[in-house]
């Protein structure tokens, strides 16, 4: 308990380790992608490009004044960022558990996709990645990758939430 409360109390060091671990989690998707061969879909290339957005951010809140202005500013665009990651992840999830019944095609034109698709559907078509959004048949730990991120996204917040509201508190 105390471990976590010195933790706690050191902005700098959960910056410093959650862009490690945003770093580890970007290492594993490439291991998954190019040592196991599973295909990642445009959503997980989202969360990824989230998870490298995040490591860039942690290790400039890590590099900031502790307690200071800028690493505020800097932990409230890293909530942001998690914010987004958590909605993609939660949206893959619900795609994995209620798979639709036909699957999108690639091959609608980008005017198309605007008129009919959201903002993210549409990134994530533009990053021609191979996979099945909805596809769960690869897992660690029983969960799928889209659960795991969730999972993932959803300690980031409440971790964030938790340094900015105790910061609040202190300054």
């Amino acid at each position: 308990m105390n471990t976590l409360r010195r933790l706690l109390d050191s902005p700098s060091r959960i910056a410093l380790l959650l862009g490690l671990a945003c770093t580890a989690l970007v290492g594993s998707s490439f291991f998954v992608q190019h040592v196991l061969g599973v295909e990642p879909c445009p959503l997980c290339i989202i969360q990824r490009f989230t998870y490298v957005g995040l490591a860039v951010v942690f290790f400039g809140a890590a590099y900031a004044e502790a307690h200071g202005v800028a690493q505020r500013r800097i932990f409230m665009l890293a909530a942001l960022l998690t914010l987004a990651g958590l909605g993609v992840a939660a949206y893959q999830t619900k795609l994995q558990l209620f798979p639709p019944a036909i699957a999108a095609t690639c091959s609608a034109s980008l005017s198309y996709m605007l008129d009919t698709l959201s903002v993210t559907d549409v990134l994530a078509q533009l990053f021609h990645a191979k996979g099945d959004c909805s596809d769960a048949s690869f897992k660690v730990l029983g969960l799928t990758l889209a659960q795991a991120s969730l999972l993932i996204f959803t300690s980031f917040t409440l971790l964030l939430g938790t340094v900015l509201l105790r910061r609040r508190v202190v300054a």
